[in-house]
C-alpha cells in the first residue's frame, strides 16, 4: 500500500502542459496547468541555472524520471552484457562457436546502430517520451520471444528486433533530458546519470547475467530483461512529463516531413559494412570470399550516397551542419575509437579471457568485473561536480589515455598472472575511459544544437557509438581468427594468444582518439551561475552557432 500511495503520489505531478486543469498549491489556492506553462517559459529564458525545471513538481520526481531515463541509456549496455557473460553458454546452446557467436552481440548491436538516426528523427517529431515507452515495450516483447527460441539463427533475428529498441531509448532519454534543462550545474548533475547508463549499464548487465546464467540459465536473463521494462514503461507513463498535445494531422505533417529514402541509404549502407566485416571471419576463405568484398564495397557506396543525399534533402535525417560545430565531429570520433575499444575489444574479449583461458565461472567473472563498477559510479560523481570547473578538453585526453592504458595492461597481460596486477587496474581503467568521454562528448554536442534537434544529435552520436562497437566486435574477430591460424599453441594458449592480438588492436585504435584528444576544443559546461539576463553564458559561441542552425533548418 505504501509503495502505491508513493506512486500516486509523484504521478499526480507529472501534469501534461496540454491539459488545463486545477490543483492546489502549497496555499490552498488553485494552480493551473496553464501557469506551469509559464513558469517553464520563464525557465528556458534564463541562461545558467541550477533551479530544478518547472515540469517535475518535485524533487523525487525529477529524481526517479532521471532513473528511468538512465535506464534508457543503459537499454542497449546492459543487454550486451548480460548476453555477453552467457556467450560460452549460448554457444553450447546452439553449437556455434567463432563469428557465428559473436552474431549474438553484434545483432543487437547492428541495428541499434543502424536505425537510431530513424528512431531520433521520430522522438523529435512525434514525441520523446511516446517513442521511450514504445521502446520499452517493444523491447520486452521480443525479449519473452526470443527466451523460447531453440535455433540460432532465429535467435540472432530476434536479438536484431530488440536492438530496434536501442536505437530508440537512448536518444529519447537523452532529448527529454536536454529539452528539459538549461545549462548549469544541475543540469550537468542530471546529464552525467544519464550518461552513467551506457558504462555502468554494461557492468550491472554482466552483474545479473552472471547470476542468472551461474544459478538458473541464460535465458532467465530475457524474462528477466522482460519484466524490467515492462515495469519501466508502466512507472514512465505516470512520472516522464507528457510530450505535447498532438492532432493526427500534426502527427501526419510530422511523419511526412522525415527522411525515409535517406534512412534507408543509412540502414543499408550500415547493415551491410557491418554484415561483411562479421562475414570475413566466419567465411571459409576470409576475405579472399567474393560476397565479403561486394558486400563490403557496395556498403561504403551506399553509405556516401546516404551523405550526399543528405546535404540535398530538404528535411535531412542528419543535418550536416550538426557536424560543423566546433568540436562536434572530433568529438564523435574520439568516442568512435573509445568505444569500439571499450565495448567492442576489450569488454567482450576479457570476458572470453577470464572463462575461456583461466577457466573461470560465470559468476566469478562477474566477481571480477564488481570493481569496474564501483569506479563507474565514483568517476560520474567527480565529473557532475567538476564539468563546470575542469575544461573538457582535459578530461577527454585523461578518458582516452585510460583507455590506451586499460588496453595495453590486457594486452602484456601473462595468462597466469594474479588478478590484481594487471587485470584490477585494466578494468576499473577501462569504465573510467568510458564514463568521462562520454559525459563531455553527450554535454558538449547537446549544449551546440538547438532544442528541437536534441534528440537527433544525440541520435547521431549513439550512431556513431553503435556502430563503432559493431566494427569493433567485425574487426577484432577476423583478427582473432586469424592470430588463431598462425598460433602454434593449441587449447587455452591459442586462445591467449588471439586474443592478446585484439587487445593489441584496441591499444591503436584507441590511441588514434588520444591523439584527438589533444586537438579537441571543449571548455566547462555550465560554469556560470547567474538568472541575470544581462550575463553571459560560458558557452557564448555554441549558444551563437544553435541560433545558426536554426536559420540554415529554416532555409531547408
Amino acid at each position: 500500500m505504501k509503495i502505491t500511495r508513493a506512486i500516486s503520489a509523484l504521478s499526480s505531478t507529472a501534469r501534461p502542459f496540454n491539459i488545463v486543469s486545477e490543483t492546489k498549491s502549497s496555499s490552498g489556492s488553485p494552480v493551473r496547468d496553464l501557469d506551469i506553462e509559464v513558469k517553464v517559459q520563464e525557465y528556458r529564458a534564463l541562461t545558467v541555472t541550477d533551479k530544478r525545471p518547472p515540469v517535475f513538481g518535485s524533487v523525487w520526481q525529477e529524481i526517479v524520471v532521471i532513473i528511468i531515463l538512465t535506464l534508457g541509456m543503459a537499454l542497449p549496455p546492459a543487454n550486451q552484457g548480460s548476453m555477453q557473460i552467457a556467450v560460452p553458454q549460448i554457444g553450447e546452446s546452439f553449437g556455434i562457436s567463432g563469428g557465428n557467436l559473436s552474431w549474438t552481440i553484434s545483432a543487437f548491436t547492428l541495428t541499434s546502430g543502424a536505425f537510431v538516426l530513424l528512431m531520433a528523427a521520430l522522438a523529435d517529431n512525434i514525441g520523446r517520451k511516446r517513442m521511450l515507452l514504445i521502446s520499452y515495450i517493444w523491447f520486452s516483447v521480443w525479449c519473452l520471444v526470443s527466451a523460447f527460441v531453440k535455433n540460432h539463427i532465429v535467435f540472432d533475428i530476434m536479438r536484431g528486433l530488440q536492438g530496434l529498441s536501442g536505437a530508440v531509448s537512448p536518444p529519447a532519454a537523452v532529448g527529454i533530458i536536454g529539452a528539459t534543462y538549461i545549462p548549469g550545474k544541475r543540469k550537468n548533475k542530471a546529464m552525467a546519470a544519464i550518461a552513467a547508463g551506457a558504462p555502468l549499464g554494461f557492468i550491472v548487465g554482466i552483474t545479473c547475467g552472471g547470476i542468472c546464467t551461474e544459478f538458473l540459465s541464460w535465458r532467465s536473463i530475457l524474462f528477466f530483461s522482460a519484466i524490467e521494462y515492462t515495469f519501466l514503461a508502466g512507472l514512465g507513463w505516470f512520472l516522464v512529463p507528457n510530450d505535447p498535445a498532438m492532432n493526427w494531422i500534426a502527427v501526419r505533417e510530422k511523419l511526412t516531413a522525415i527522411d525515409y529514402f535517406g534512412a534507408l541509404l543509412a540502414t543499408s549502407g550500415l547493415v551491410l559494412l557491418v554484415f561483411a566485416l562479421t562475414e570475413s571471419s566466419v567465411a571459409k576463405e576470409g576475405w579472399r570470399s567474393p560476397y565479403v568484398i561486394v558486400l563490403f564495397v557496395v556498403g561504403i557506396i551506399v553509405i556516401g550516397l546516404f551523405v550526399f543525399w543528405e546535404s540535398k534533402a530538404k528535411y535531412p535525417l542528419m543535418p550536416l551542419y550538426i557536424w560543423r560545430y566546433p568540436g562536434v565531429a572530433l568529438c564523435m570520433i574520439i568516442i568512435a575509437c573509445g568505444f569500439m575499444n571499450f565495448l567492442g575489444v576489450v569488454s567482450y574479449y576479457m570476458v572470453l579471457f577470464f572463462q575461456r583461458v583461466r577457466g573461470a565461472s560465470a559468476i566469478l567473472t562477474t566477481a571480477y568485473l564488481i570493481p569496474q563498477a564501483v569506479s563507474g559510479i565514483l568517476v560520474n560523481v567527480l565529473v557532475a561536480y567538476t564539468l563546470h570547473i575542469i575544461p573538457g578538453r582535459i578530461f577527454m585526453v585523461i578518458a582516452m589515455a585510460a583507455f590506451v592504458i586499460s588496453a595495453l595492461l590486457w594486452a602484456l597481460q601473462p595468462i597466469s598472472l594474479t588478478y590484481w596486477a594487471m587485470a584490477f587496474p585494466a578494468i576499473c581503467l577501462s569504465v573510467i575511459g568510458a564514463d568521462i568521454s562520454f559525459n563531455v562528448a553527450n554535454m558538449h554536442i547537446l549544449s551546440a544544437v538547438p532544442a528541437e534537434l536534441q534528440s537527433s544529435a544525440s541520435g547521431i552520436l549513439n550512431t556513431v557509438k553503435q556502430i563503432a562497437v559493431s566494427i569493433g566486435l567485425a574487426a577484432s574477430s577476423t583478427i582473432v581468427k586469424t592470430a588463431a591460424d598462425k598460433s602454434p599453441n593449441e587449447g587455452a594458449r591459442r586462445l591467449y594468444d588471439s586474443y592478446r592480438a585484439a587487445f593489441w588492436f584496441a591499444v591503436g585504435v584507441s590511441g588514434i582518439g588520444l591523439l584527438g584528444s589533444l586537438f579537441l576544443k571543449v571548455g566547462t559546461q555550465g560554469s556560470k551561475r547567474t538568472d541575470n539576463s544581462n550575463d553571459t553564458p560560458q558557452d557564448t559561441e555554441n549558444t551563437e552557432n544553435a541560433e545558426n542552425a536554426e536559420k540554415n533548418a529554416g532555409a531547408r
